[in-house]
């Protein structure tokens, strides 16, 4: 098998290599997914499983490009910003939802409203908007948005935001609340078909949970059309399942290439890679957020991990160039911080923390626990490429620090919900940028845990400290791009300091493509169908 590294990878798309006849017809496009969105809702779970399908099917404001880091326009034709706190938006004149009606104002207060008050989401989107505070009609087709401060990643964090069609009959006074209003579109009419998500390239003729999805085009999109008729996806988080379904011929294009699948693509004569460097970190995260942590023993009732001594030999257990280099096969690179080189906060003066069990042992002594304690690692079974596996090799090196530890997994369509229930002591996750820049990525994983400001979605461990929330909020409000990155990083320098994280290693995107189809790589690891086309 052939060591893919990011040099061998390098940073341009993979074509195609044969000129073999297109075995399947223009007029769909059949991909095998290792996860499907769990929800057609565009608002209901900040995960990237169902960012893949809301880029696909409802658009946001604007697009956030994962490639060249640039906002595009979508729903929003134009923008200009008056003074430091006003933005002018001029909306798509030439955008309908299903049932003919043009795009309003209205309509994007409605979602934008939303955003807070999805019922039961385990994962909400507020973050995103939670600078804003009054979004209004400014007539002729524009809308005006005033923020709380300067925000100079307003547009990046609304493209994450599906926009879909109001209800109410009436335009919402938007707040940081319920905007007035007491019933919200239910995630199930989405997931039935009963409520459009919104305007997209593609509409979904059908979705069946943990299954597959079928998509059609948009026949009335306002923008460049989509090149395959229909898109078929379909769950396959096999890894097995999904090589053989990509190599059989019963799909297009898979993604998740995991390692051992590499050399018989390569080698098949009928498929090819497409790939790029990814913002995904995969990450551990020990429960920082109460006094008895659930599943922990030997420790006289206290949460360990609250000792930051204990944190540090967790990070120092972790040998990071062996799970990148032996269990991801060079697909991964070594993580230092949350922030991937490259992407805008990254601090370089950071490195990946040493593999050194034996200090580690030590400062377990120190803590209190000579002879360690028994925990459990929790992880998704069918989240991750090599996920379990991961967990596996993460098992054995907490072993040999003196940790009794037992690897506990779930399916990804559980997993995080337990998680944001707080049920795990430490577990596996990822998280990738988002908006292709590094604050909201920060906001996410390390602003202190806080749903109705819209802070830590994804901070089930609830780190939390002043001098990083300090460092992001005037990051959020710090016009000159120097400045801020200056602000990013001292956050991200604050974090590794705490060893509020356990960074592993920042994921390669790999997909599986039959020749024939091309297929863009993403660097935030999102499926879009809608630039796929025939070659």
């Amino acid at each position: 098998m052939k060591n893919l590294s990011l040099a061998s990878f390098g940073l341009a798309i993979a074509a195609a290599t044969s000129l073999a006849p297109v075995a399947a017809s223009a007029e769909q496009l059949r991909v095998g997914l290792a996860a499907l969105a769990t929800s057609v809702d565009p608002h209901f779970h900040r995960a990237g499983y169902n960012f893949d399908l809301r880029e696909n099917i409802s658009d946001a404001l604007v697009y956030a490009n994962g490639v060249n880091g640039g906002v595009e326009p979508r729903l929003a034709k134009s923008w200009e910003i008056q003074g430091d706190t006003k933005w002018v938006i001029t909306l798509e004149s030439k955008a309908k939802f299903d049932d003919g009606s043009p795009l309003g104002a209205d309509d994007v207060i409605y979602s934008m409203c939303r955003v807070r008050n999805v019922p039961n989401s385990p994962g909400l989107f507020s973050s995103f908007i939670s600078t804003i505070s009054a979004i209004k009609d400014a007539g002729d087709g524009k809308i005006e948005i005033d923020t709380k401060k300067p925000d100079p990643n307003l547009l990046r964090s609304l493209s994450n935001i599906g926009i879909v069609e109001n209800p109410t009959g009436r335009t919402l006074t938007y707040d940081d609340k319920t905007c007035g209003n007491d019933n919200w579109l239910e995630t199930a009419g989405f997931n039935n078909g009963k409520v459009p998500p919104g305007i997209g390239h593609y509409r979904v003729r059908k979705f069946t949970p943990d299954v597959q999805i079928e998509l059609e085009r948009n026949a009335q999109y306002y923008g460049t059309p989509a090149a395959y008729d229909s898109v078929l996806v379909k769950s396959l988080p096999d890894n097995s399942a999904r090589i053989a379904a990509l190599l059989g011929g019963a799909v297009d294009v898979i993604n998740a290439v995991p390692i051992n699948a590499i050399d018989s693509i390569q080698s098949s004569g009928k498929h090819h890679l497409s790939s790029m460097p990814s913002t995904l970190l995969i990450f551990l995260l020990p429960d920082q957020g109460q006094e008895k942590t659930p599943k922990v023993s030997g420790t006289n009732g206290k949460n360990p991990f609250l000792d930051a001594r204990v944190r540090k030999a967790l990070n120092l257990a972790i040998n990071r160039e062996q799970i990148a280099e032996t269990v991801m096969g060079g697909m991964a690179g070594p993580a230092s911080q949350i922030i991937v080189d490259g992407v805008f906060g990254h601090n370089p003066d950071l490195q990946p923390s040493p593999f050194d069990p034996q200090e580690a042992k030590r400062l377990l002594a120190e803590a209190g626990y000579p002879n360690g304690f028994s925990l459990t690692l929790n992880a998704p079974s069918d989240r991750y490429v090599n996920g379990a596996q991961v967990a596996q090799a993460v098992t054995a090196m907490l072993s040999q620090i003196g940790l009794n530890v037992t690897l506990e997994t779930f399916p990804f369509s559980i997993y995080f919900t337990k998680a944001s229930a707080y049920e795990f002591s430490l577990y596996l996750a990822g998280a990738a940028a988002d908006t292709g820049e590094g604050l909201s990525q920060m906001i996410n994983l390390a602003g202190t845990r806080n749903p109705d400001r819209g802070w830590g979605g994804a901070n089930r461990g609830r780190y939390s400290s002043k001098v990083t929330d300090k460092a992001l909020e005037d990051a959020q409000s710090t016009l000159d791009d120097a400045k801020r990155e200056e602000l990013i990083r001292s956050a991200v320098a604050q974090v590794y300091k705490d060893d509020g994280y356990v960074p592993l290693y920042h994921e390669f995107g790999v997909w599986g493509v039959r020749n024939g189809v091309h297929y863009d790589a993403n660097a935030n690891l999102t499926n879009i169908f809608y630039t796929a086309r025939p070659e």
